[in-house]
């Protein structure tokens, strides 16, 4: 005689599966946590942006991170050729803690940038070797954006 429905002990092996994997992808789903990614990775290609800007702009051009309570970034264009920014020359200013990335900070103690400017030369390239991190938080979830000596960011 063959059986055409589930054990009670099947149904319940079968719940308990999902119930492991639901708990361990939830946390992965959280609101704090996608906000964090998404701004990791515009953060990572702003810096690509800023690559870009210098190229297509025959200047010197760069991104340069604040500290100031949430942090946040502005990607210019040096139009003055004093090679560090100055109010006005942006080209994208983001504000962390605010508008999409509300849940999100940067993090200064795990930061080793500071305000100290992403500079590339007009023909794309660093205008000196760079090496860094800039470090993002929301709650307890933390994203690092790692540039290269090349000026290539990576997000970890």
């Amino acid at each position: 005689m063959t059986s055409r429905g589930l054990t009670l002990l099947e149904l319940l092996v079968v719940l308990g599966v999902l119930g492991v994997l639901l708990g361990l992808g939830l946390p992965l789903l959280s609101p704090n946590r996608l906000a964090l990614d998404t701004a990791a990775r515009s953060l990572a290609a702003q810096v690509t942006r800023a690559r870009l800007e210098a190229i297509r702009q025959n200047s010197f051009a760069g991104l340069v991170v604040f500290t100031q309570d949430a942090g946040g970034y502005a990607v210019f264009v040096d139009r003055d050729g004093n090679r560090v920014y100055d109010p006005g020359e942006e080209v994208q200013l983001v504000r962390l803690g605010q508008g999409d990335w509300a849940r999100v900070r940067l993090d200064p103690s795990r930061s080793t940038l500071g305000n100290m400017p992403i500079l590339f030369d007009p023909r794309g390239l660093p205008a000196k070797p760079i090496t860094g991190t800039i470090s993002l938080t929301s709650g307890t979830a933390t994203r690092k954006v790692v540039i290269s000596q090349q000026g290539r960011a990576r997000v970890e």
